[in-house]
């Protein structure tokens, strides 16, 4: 099913509340911190340097105090994760609608 940027939004943002603690945790941080590069970042040459440069997986592993590598790996786990349940969520969309009593527009509702 194709949907819009606010609906993939609400449904990512939905899973990530769902997470356990420390899986929200470190998304959260992780995730803020490549946001705040892509802001500040004018290409994407420069911000693939500026991931070079402050390395999300090294700060996260500061801030958590686990390796860099453990970092990622846990990362990539609950991207995956999360991608799953949006799929699945996606993939159980309805679109219902609702009779309007006797008006000719109909009233829509997104099931999940």
């Amino acid at each position: 099913m194709e949907c819009n940027e606010h609906l993939l939004k609400m449904l990512i943002r939905d899973s990530v509340a769902k997470l356990p603690e420390k899986e929200k945790a470190l998304y959260q941080f992780i995730d803020e911190l490549e946001v705040r590069l892509i802001e500040s970042a004018a290409t994407p040459d420069q911000y693939m340097n500026l991931l070079k440069k402050y390395s999300p997986y090294h700060a996260a592993a500061k801030q958590f105090d686990i390796s860099p590598y453990k970092a990622r790996t846990m990362m990539h786990r609950i991207e995956w994760k999360i991608a799953g349940r949006v799929e699945e969520k996606l993939h159980n969309l309805k679109w219902v609608e609702q009779p309007s009593g006797g008006k000719r527009v109909k009233k829509g509702y997104l099931m999940l």
